[in-house]
């Protein structure tokens, strides 16, 4: 072969390399231009998804707790549990103490010195919030006993939370919960674990749930805006608050009006479903301060005779073994002044929490709407008797 062929040959090799490449260069921009020709299509429809619909409006933050004095006689203690690796810090609830102390209240941490029925002895009411530890059995019987002589229990729960931790040897998540079970259980009530959410009906975000009064228990204001709050339910008691219609639980697709306050007031308890809305810098949005003004008069009118060292327990021979020995009368005031302080508490008659029913005619969408009353028969006032008149 001459040089000339070993030319013309190399010269066609490259001619066909080069017709190959403009082929392939032609397919890489063709086939895509072709696949991805406009079609003609209908618009998915997502309504549930539709961003006017959704857009809330932050609920607007005012307001001091402002209770009404004549719930008590303007002396005596409420103890605050600190016992069971409680999850607040005190700045948390610095606004109702605030108001417990300006009424001429005292407020007592109770860090498990000593035991818990010297710590109730003489006091008015005991609040637990968010335990990280079951209360015992002795210490169920102390509370148990305490309420059954007048004194007055609120117990605030949370929803389960996840935590990450970590340390040289990885990183962990564990779950946390309030361990109100045991507490809870001795008075029939319970408390959910799941989260509440709204899509619809919220305080800004979907987990700021609104929740308003029911008829039953003649709170009158508009909202209450809870911060990730759960459900709670009770066999009997008047429910307080629900959260708005088509509230949803976290993982369960049952939408409703969940119950997130409840009030057993024949045993002077009420159980809470979220305690972030007392914090300092919630507990104003919307008409949270004036549930947190209930929730003082509450604390305030309970029995401060608290006379559980020893004593026998009240009467637990009622069909469910809850304490039937209604009304309670008192002699002390609590505060060494030899003051008599006299409560009465009127026989349970609201219908069963679990049973209520709530009303169809809520409309969603506005935080701001008119409270809506529930098809439930008033049977009693939920608010914390006033108790009488102080003697000259």
């Amino acid at each position: 072969m001459t040089p000339r062929d070993v030319g013309v040959a190399l010269a066609k090799r490259l001619a066909v390399a080069a017709i190959v490449v403009v082929v392939i260069l032609a397919a890489a921009f063709a086939i895509p231009a072709a696949t991805n020709a406009p079609t003609e299509s209908e618009p998915l429809s997502t309504p549930e998804y539709d961003a006017e619909t959704l857009a809330t409006t932050p609920v607007p933050a005012q307001g001091e707790i402002d209770a009404d004095r004549s719930a008590g006689n303007r002396a005596g203690v409420v103890v605050i549990d600190e016992s069971h690796s409680n999850r607040f810090g005190r700045a948390d609830i610095a606004p109702l103490v605030r108001e417990l102390t300006s009424i001429g209240y005292g407020v007592r941490f109770y860090d498990g010195d000593q035991t818990l029925d010297q710590e109730l002895s003489n006091a008015n009411a005991f609040l637990v919030i968010d335990p990280g530890q079951e209360f015992t059995r002795d210490e169920i019987d102390d509370v148990r006993q305490f309420t059954s002589g007048g004194g007055h229990l609120l117990m605030v729960g949370e929803p389960n939370r996840k935590s990450i931790s970590a340390s040289l040897f990885g990183t962990s998540i564990t779950e946390r919960e309030s361990a109100l079970t045991t507490l809870a259980a001795r008075y029939d009530m319970s408390l959910g674990t799941a989260y509440l959410y709204n899509l619809e009906t919220n305080g800004g975000n979907y987990k700021h749930v609104v929740a308003r009064p029911t008829s039953a228990s003649e709170l009158d204001f508009d909202g209450v805006t809870m911060f990730t709050a759960a459900s709670v339910n009770s066999r009997r008691g008047t429910v307080l608050l629900r959260a708005a219609p088509n509230t949803h639980k976290a993982g369960l697709d049952d939408g409703g009006r969940h119950p997130v306050a409840i009030h057993k007031e024949q045993d002077n308890v009420i159980l809470l479903g979220d305690s972030s809305f007392l914090r300092a810098d919630r507990f104003n949005v919307g008409d949270n301060e004036q549930f947190a003004a209930f929730l003082v008069e509450f604390l305030i009118s309970g029995n401060s005779s608290g006379s559980i060292d020893g004593g026998d327990d009240e009467t637990t021979d009622g069909e469910d073994g809850e304490s039937t020995d209604t009304p309670n009368e008192t002699d002390q005031a609590g505060d060494g002044s030899g003051q008599n302080n006299t409560t009465t508490t009127p026989p349970p008659l609201t219908p069963a929490a679990d049973s209520l029913t709530p009303p169809a005619d809520w409309a969603p969408g506005s935080v701001a709407s008119a409270a809506t009353a529930e098809a439930v028969p008033s049977a009693s006032s939920a608010r914390p008797v006033e108790p009488a008149a102080r003697p000259g």
